[in-house]
């Protein structure tokens, strides 16, 4: 049996769950608990796969106006991977590799450094917005059903409870599929506590992105296709930005325990 088949079969069964969410109650509607689960066990077989991100950067300024000047276009691949050694932390880090990139103006560098900092160097950020709802998470937030506007989803709005201050967390829509809780969509209008990730990460003022998810391996749902906008005080990246994000190409290389 090929092991792409075994990996889909024990996600299917819930034998693959991340070890620090054992035992973990879900204070939630149902179907967010479901979600929930899924994003934990495809967040779990990401963290231990090689995968590509490409992603393109508009940086601008409004002017007074109200029209734009543009200061950046940028387009970078990048591969990422789990790290071979933990760290001084006894964390394994997340290596992210440049592949390809462009210069200010979008044309294609003839050179790259393959440990040039671009904005997906801020993977902490992005997978925030991109897996919200872990179950480690799941009791900071306020859930509320909401219309759905396309017919067989449910929506449920997510906020952050008032007194959530020491945790980094999101807030917006997340539409599932009613049956099985996979996530579908999800539309983040905001993230909260972001000096909680790292000293930079808080600079990123504000964030908003749709983010369409694919199924993997038949049980899974990985954050393929995503869009935004927001605001960064980020040194390098600074002003205004608006992003198109893509995701692919995952091969495991890293042992499920």
């Amino acid at each position: 049996m090929k092991t792409s088949i075994v990996i889909a079969w024990a996600l299917i069964s819930g034998l693959f769950a991340s070890p620090g969410t054992a035992g973990v109650t879900c204070n939630a509607p149902p179907l967010v608990c479901k979600a929930a689960a899924n994003q934990d066990r495809s967040l779990y077989v990401r963290d231990h796969s090689r995968y590509q991100q490409k992603i393109r950067i508009e940086r601008f300024k409004l002017k007074g106006d109200d029209s734009e000047k543009t200061e950046e276009v940028r387009e970078t691949t990048a591969e990422v991977e789990p790290g071979t050694k933990p760290d001084k932390t006894g964390e394994y880090p997340v290596i992210v590799r440049v592949l390809s990139d462009t210069d200010k103006n979008g044309n294609p560098k003839r050179t790259v450094d393959e440990g040039d900092k671009t904005f997906l160097s801020f993977g902490s950020v992005m997978d925030l917005a991109f897996f919200p709802l872990l179950p480690e998470k799941i009791e900071y937030y306020d859930f509320k059903e909401v219309p759905a506007e396309r017919k067989g989803e449910k929506w449920y709005r997510f906020t952050p409870k008032s007194d959530a201050t020491e945790v980094p967390l999101a807030s917006g829509i997340v539409e599932l599929d009613p049956e099985t809780g996979e996530v579908l969509t999800i539309k983040i209008d905001g993230l909260h506590n972001l000096d909680k990730i790292d000293k930079l990460a808080h600079k990123v003022r504000s964030f908003q992105a749709t983010i369409d998810y694919s199924q993997f391996e038949g049980a899974l749902r990985m954050p393929t296709l995503a869009s935004g906008k927001g605001v960064s005080e980020v040194p390098r990246f600074t002003g205004n930005f608006r992003f198109s994000f893509q995701e692919g190409k995952y091969v495991l290389v890293s042992k499920i325990q």
